[in-house]
């Protein structure tokens, strides 16, 4: 069953011209984003002085003031709200915000990326009281008090106080009522819910991690990388471009405004997906995916010995010393490490880059050249085949490495990339992955692209899918040559 405010478009009384001043997705706020997020994990979210009506199925109230939204991982306070059973929990907030800024990709008229903005905020305090409580009248008797001392003074002397637990927590904490604060809000919610429909009714997931209003769908000419919510725009606005985790607001007044079901309508969805072994299956193939790396390096190695050695012979007659670039490129947790290649571009590369980088056709913090000059004779056979590459059968057997993931790239990169940076350094680098056998290499794409394959294979990746690339990879040798030229830093 809703309730009259769910089927707000951002508040109870807003006029349209009211909502397109502050963020504004399928109908809702940034506010009721927020309270369709809690109630995925059972919290109704009661702000003082505001109406009160118990949902059914609540298992906790979260109180706070009226312009404070907060975001915190209950599971930290698991164990003891199920031990010691308070009648009320006080909590003290503590930003996990280390910067006061965050970076966004900015995307041109056409879809490529030009620069990287940094919005800035300025924190409303050091940390922030909550209440967490249990009991619905609790919550009740909060939303009614009109005055903050009041209300906090009342708390103190009542009994329940005295059966109160303390905790210090970390979290995120955004003011109500500042546009820019309740952007950052939403940006925070779609980076990490990444079930909405669950809650949020009248929406599907229209590209992997892109949710948009049922009856909408993006266009050919549309880049969206999730996550991402887009919201409602006119027929034939093709004008769709953006980088999660990110929001496109309403440009017309949905026809058909997303609603937010009631927590006991998502209590069971919301206990069979927290009942699902996904840790138990993500370790399973995690462990295999390692027992089939440790294997096939070694086996690689031994077998490919002698064209090893024929390669360095190779590389020493082309171009002499050194026969081996190790460039430092961050593994899983962000960990440096040296990823080796056989040397295929001459000794002064370096010096070069910056002299060639004008030719670049590639649209992120990447250079990619074509026929690029620096490359030596014998390095664009070992390209052309990529031969190059072998050495890093060396890195998957320390552990540096898988046979698939993602594109191992440099601090220097993923500093520049923040939008999906974390998710990339969450698994192991691989010598191929689902960006380097999908890739169009078309012009203004080849970033967005990389984004987009990175982010896909972090959240499907299973043994299926590692054999799959496995098998667009050898079949690629066959039937494809590789171009030349990447401008790196330190190129190999």
């Amino acid at each position: 069953m809703k309730h009259p405010d769910d089927q707000r478009p951002a508040s109870a009384n807003a006029t349209w011209t009211s909502v397109l001043e502050r963020p504004c997705v399928w109908g809702l706020d940034a506010s009721a984003a927020l309270d369709a997020w809690w109630r995925s994990q059972g919290v109704q979210w009661v702000r003082r002085g505001e109406p009160f009506l118990a949902r059914g199925g609540a298992d906790l109230y979260l109180l706070t003031e009226p312009d404070q939204a907060v975001m915190f991982d209950l599971k930290p306070l698991a164990a003891a709200l199920t031990w010691n059973r308070p009648s009320v929990t006080r909590m003290r907030l503590i930003s996990t915000r280390g910067d006061d800024y965050r970076e966004r990709i900015m995307l041109g008229e056409h879809g490529g990326v030009i620069g990287i903005r940094r919005e800035y905020w300025r924190e409303t305090s050091g940390s922030q009281r909550l209440i967490l409580t249990a009991s619905a009248s609790i919550a009740r008797r909060w939303s009614r008090f009109g005055d903050r001392r009041e209300a906090w003074v009342w708390l103190r002397s009542s009994g329940n106080w005295s059966r109160s637990d303390h905790h210090r927590i970390q979290g995120e904490s955004f003011r109500l009522g500042d546009a820019a604060q309740e952007g950052l809000l939403l940006s925070e919610v779609i980076g990490t819910w990444r079930d909405p429909d669950r809650v949020i009714e009248g929406i599907s997931e229209v590209a992997p991690g892109v949710w948009a209003l049922a009856n909408q769908r993006l266009e050919p000419q549309d880049v969206v990388v999730g996550p991402a919510w887009v919201g409602a725009r006119p027929p034939g606005d093709a004008n769709c471009r953006t980088v999660g985790p990110a929001w496109i607001a309403d440009r017309v007044p949905p026809s058909s405004p997303a609603t937010i079901a009631d927590i006991s309508e998502v209590r069971e969805a919301r206990r069979s997906t927290e009942a699902r072994p996904v840790a138990s299956t993500e370790l399973r193939y995690d462990a295999v995916k390692r027992v089939i790396d440790v294997v096939a390096s070694l086996v690689g190695l031994v077998v490919l010995s002698p064209l090893l050695l024929l390669v360095a012979l190779m590389v020493l007659i082309d171009d002499g010393w050194p026969l081996v670039f190790g460039h430092q490129r961050q593994t899983r947790g962000g960990r440096n490490f040296r990823c080796l290649k056989f040397r295929t571009m001459r000794r002064n590369a370096e010096a070069l880059a910056q002299h060639y980088r004008d030719q670049n056709v590639c649209d992120g913090p990447q250079v990619y050249i074509a026929n690029d000059p620096r490359v030596t004779r014998v390095g664009r056979l070992l390209r052309k085949y990529h031969l190059d590459e072998l050495l890093q059968l060396v890195n998957v057997l320390s552990g540096d490495m898988s046979l698939v993931g993602p594109r191992p790239s440099p601090d220097r990169e993923n500093r520049l990339c923040p939008a999906w940076r974390d998710a990339r350094l969450s698994v192991r680098p691989g010598i191929t992955g689902l960006w380097q056998v999908c890739r169009t290499r078309q012009p203004g794409l080849d970033f967005q692209e990389w984004i987009q394959f990175d982010m896909q294979y972090v959240r499907e990746r299973s043994l299926s899918l590692d054999c799959w690339i496995l098998f667009r990879t050898f079949r690629g040798f066959l039937v494809k040559d590789k171009e030349d030229g990447v401008v790196e830093t330190n190129p190999a």
